[in-house]
């Protein structure tokens, strides 16, 4: 591999090491967010799957539907935003990062005039389940944002792995190895807890601002991107192939 190969792949990964990042974080942000509020999480499913089964068995029909629309709304922003990631043209200015920000604008807008819970959750919930398809891997390591239970299995597998001494299969370059990818679960996992942080110390001591940090985030990343892609002329490196 020459050297202009190897530099493009070491410039494609710190771009999506960046997004996943920067998504992580935003993500562990709307779940504290909403968890506080609403008693629901926004990308969290597994919570809220297991959620809806306890309010169903305690007689609080009204919780358990609420953390049913969450899990509907995820599942609906997550095939949006996969069919918006798979089928756009480099041209196309609608990404799943796109409609995610809207909708948590929507709902930081819409929240000073209707004080709905099931508003709120809808609208962050399809924002975060078209957020995790806006980034589905990081050079070859396949990630999942939201789904923190996967990727701390998957941080366990390449401990393991690198502890036996194992090669990665069908490594990207020399430097990709599975301590070089359980440091990029670490780090998603350590943004998402930041997030998660982040969002509860909003809540306590800044309630007033919402979800703007949020769409805050989102939006300079987009603006960052959009530089670096002008810059180059080229396609982003997590877009998939047409």
């Amino acid at each position: 591999m020459n050297t202009l190969a190897v530099d493009a792949l070491d410039a494609a990964y710190r771009t999506q090491r960046m997004q996943a990042l920067t998504f992580a974080w935003v993500a562990g942000y709307v779940d504290a967010h909403a968890l506080l509020r609403f008693n629901v999480y926004a990308s969290f499913m597994s919570g809220n799957t297991t959620r809806a089964g306890v309010e169903a068995v305690a007689e609080h029909p009204w919780g358990a539907a609420l953390n049913l629309l969450a899990v509907l709304t995820f599942v609906f922003g997550a095939f949006w935003g996969a069919a918006l990631f798979y089928a756009r043209k480099p041209s196309s200015g609608v990404t799943p990062v796109v409609v995610a920000l809207t909708l948590l604008i929507v709902d930081s807008v819409a929240g000073k005039y209707v004080h709905s819970p099931w508003l709120s959750v809808g609208l962050l919930s399809t924002a975060m389940g078209s957020l995790n398809s806006a980034i589905t891997r990081v050079g070859r390591q396949p990630i999942n944002i939201g789904y923190v239970s996967g990727g701390l299995y998957k941080l366990a597998e390449h401990l393991a792995l690198a502890y036996r001494r194992l090669p990665v299969e069908n490594p990207e370059g020399p430097t990709d190895t599975h301590l070089r990818r359980a440091g990029l679960l670490i780090a998603i996992w350590t943004l998402f807890l930041c997030g998660g942080v982040s969002g509860a110390m909003v809540e306590r001591f800044a309630s007033h601002l919402g979800i703007w940090l949020a769409s805050a985030a989102l939006a300079i990343a987009l603006v960052i991107h959009a530089g670096r892609r002008l810059g180059r002329s080229e396609p982003s490196p997590n877009m998939p192939p047409h």
